[in-house]
């Protein structure tokens, strides 16, 4: 029987299931990320860092209904503390850094609504690409981000307006 670094015993095929679980989540946790602090690295970074907290608590994490959306909470919660962090640093709101992490097959419309989504406030962001980019149920978002479905509801409309406006600006540039 192995042992995690907080002392706790766990059960050997623990390993067998992080590992799958990370390689099933970990490109998805960075992807969701680099739409939040718009650098591929930093995005890198955080989802490993979310990934070591849950190896750490793996054995009671893995039990959750939703391992999927507390290790989303944890990068998520990181993402948001980092851009603080930067902005303080910085004395000033983050500028945009480089293009979108679009796929390969990314079209010019799909590039104008990157755009459009990265010019969200984070927390909006994270809202978007969990819901539409994911495609995870409302409720599960909300769980996510800790807050109620109704406030997501809301949030989530919110940021499609906006969306739109952003949009719609671009079109008649």
């Amino acid at each position: 029987m192995g042992v995690h670094d907080t002392g706790q015993p766990h059960a050997p095929d623990d390993d067998e299931s992080f590992a799958w679980f990370f390689t099933a989540e970990y490109p998805q946790v960075v992807r969701l990320l680099g739409v939040v602090v718009r650098d591929r690295g930093t995005a890198e970074e955080l989802a490993q860092e979310a990934f070591v907290r849950l190896h750490r608590h793996w054995s009671k994490v893995r039990r959750f209904d939703s391992p999927e959306a507390w290790v989303r909470r944890v990068a998520l919660n990181r993402a948001f503390s980092w851009r603080r962090r930067e902005a303080r640093r910085r004395g000033l709101e983050l500028a945009a850094a480089g293009p979108p992490i679009p796929s390969a097959n990314c079209t010019d419309d799909q590039l104008d609504v990157l755009r459009a989504v990265r010019s969200l406030p984070p927390r909006d962001r994270a809202l978007v690409a969990l819901y539409h980019l994911e495609d995870r149920p409302l409720d599960e978002v909300a769980t996510v981000l800790g807050i109620t479905p109704g406030a997501a509801k809301v949030a989530l409309h919110r940021a499609r307006r906006r969306l739109a406006a952003h949009l719609s600006q671009e079109m008649t540039s």
